[in-house]
């Protein structure tokens, strides 16, 4: 009789390293990697512990109306930038439209008391831009910090 031979392992019995794998080393590898994906997933992981609470901003006195008045010292000036030909002009408010060096120094004097200002732009249609951004140059020279534009609505009757 010839003798055949025999692999270790092949017909699924224990061999000697104890594990039952001698001919599969690439389960020791798919068990390893198992294990420290989960161990990363055990390790990361945490409870929410911090919860965001917006800061209760109640008025004075809790929710009952405060007594007290509120002074506002904040004034709203409206500024409309158009043109006469090419120079531009500047209109404060119901003003007659002025030059801009007369606008700067109409609102460097208004400008000198304690109360703030908040500046309105609007414009005409066909302005240079380069007008507009004139008023917030003023603006920001004599420390108005509060400025914007207000978008045009055109005269119904013009058209």
């Amino acid at each position: 009789m010839a003798s055949k031979k025999r692999r270790i392992g092949a017909d699924g019995g224990h061999d000697d390293d104890g594990g039952g794998h001698g001919d599969r080393p690439w389960v020791y590898f798919m068990v390893d990697c198992f294990m420290l994906i989960t161990e990363f997933f055990v390790l990361s992981f945490k409870f929410k512990t911090e919860e965001v609470i917006l800061p209760h901003k109640l008025p004075p006195g809790g929710s009952v109306p405060a007594r007290t008045q509120i002074v506002d010292n904040t004034q709203t000036l409206s500024v409309y930038v158009m043109r006469d030909g090419t120079t531009p002009q500047y209109k404060l408010g119901q003003n007659q439209p002025v030059s801009l060096e007369q606008f700067s120094s109409t609102l460097a004097g208004m400008a000198t008391g304690d109360r703030e200002f908040t500046v309105r732009i609007s414009y005409e249609r066909m302005i240079p831009f380069g007008d507009v951004m004139m008023v917030f140059n003023e603006c920001s020279k004599v420390n108005i910090k509060k400025v914007g534009l207000v978008p045009s609505r055109p005269d119904p009757t013009e058209e």
